[in-house]
């Protein structure tokens, strides 16, 4: 199974976090069940492999369109895959999709809808035939950074108080007052949340929550034992309980008890290293 990420042109930067190519290379997986917790940033996803199921707090099996946009999560969600895998999706920033193509992402929020609902059937129906042809990882990734170009028709707007927010929030893991973030946008803090809201899908503080959290889950991706003091010390967690308060409310299951489950997996797939698109 590869698990491979590119980095997007510098244009592309402030709006999109990664491209990513999953792919099980040739092998189908059978009952492989993939859980992921709320990381903070929506995607545009193409699969070209088996279908696949999701199930979160809103669907308890929801068969999962063949290309679509997922909004922000909320709480852990898992993937139910047989098959062949074989997916290429675009990770934005918080605020990116709406951004780039005014959409308003508090409709997605916790929701996968069809690509083909939103973007042109015919576009979409290319993109999808062009991944299935190609077998270069890179190459795939260089079609769906041309694919937003093109939606874009290559006007690339300027990132806005909005999106600054929101990236500071990533940049600093979620660990900053929401204050700090109204110091620069001249608005109040109920018309700064309003917007923000729309654009991102959550409110800033509940957002800031989250990437705090992916932050986290970050540090014990890949590791079968972790040192959980040092944990909630490194992100600002008050104290223990407080941790482990929010360990359960984002993955129903305590920090030891989430680790002790997807040990498998973390021997499936390794951390992957970002690479440039040449």
């Amino acid at each position: 199974m590869l698990y491979q990420k590119f980095r997007p042109c510098a244009q592309l930067a402030p709006f999109i976090e990664t491209y990513y190519i999953w792919t099980s290379q040739g092998d189908p997986v059978s009952d492989l069940v993939v859980e992921s917790p709320p990381n903070g940033f929506c995607s545009i996803v193409f699969n070209t492999g088996d279908a696949y199921t999701l199930k979160n707090k809103k669907y308890d099996t929801l068969t999962v369109p063949g290309s679509f946009i997922a909004g922000q999560a909320i709480y852990s969600y898992s993937l139910q895959i047989s098959g062949f895998i074989s997916i290429a999706g675009i990770v934005f920033k918080p605020a990116g999709l709406a951004s780039l193509f005014g959409l308003p992402m508090y409709e997605f929020t916790e929701e996968r809808i069809d690509l083909k609902e939103k973007f042109s059937l015919r576009m979409i129906m290319h993109i999808e035939q062009q991944l299935r042809m190609l077998t270069d990882n890179a190459e795939k990734a260089k079609l769906l950074e041309a694919f937003v170009l093109e939606l874009c028709d290559h006007h690339i707007p300027e990132p806005d108080y909005i999106d600054q927010a929101a990236n500071r929030i990533v940049e600093y893991n979620g660990m900053l007052p929401v204050n700090d973030l109204l110091k620069d946008v001249f608005m109040s803090r109920r018309n700064f949340e309003r917007k923000f809201f729309k654009k991102v899908g959550l409110s800033p503080k509940y957002y800031a929550r989250i990437r705090r959290f992916s932050f986290l889950m970050n540090r014990i991706a890949g590791k079968k034992e972790a040192d959980w003091v040092q944990l909630f010390s490194d992100c600002a967690y008050y104290d223990q309980s407080h941790f482990i308060k929010d360990f359960i409310a984002f993955t129903g299951r305590t920090p030891q008890q989430y680790l002790e489950a997807n040990k498998e997996l973390a021997t499936m797939i390794q951390k992957p290293v970002t690479k440039t698109l040449q």
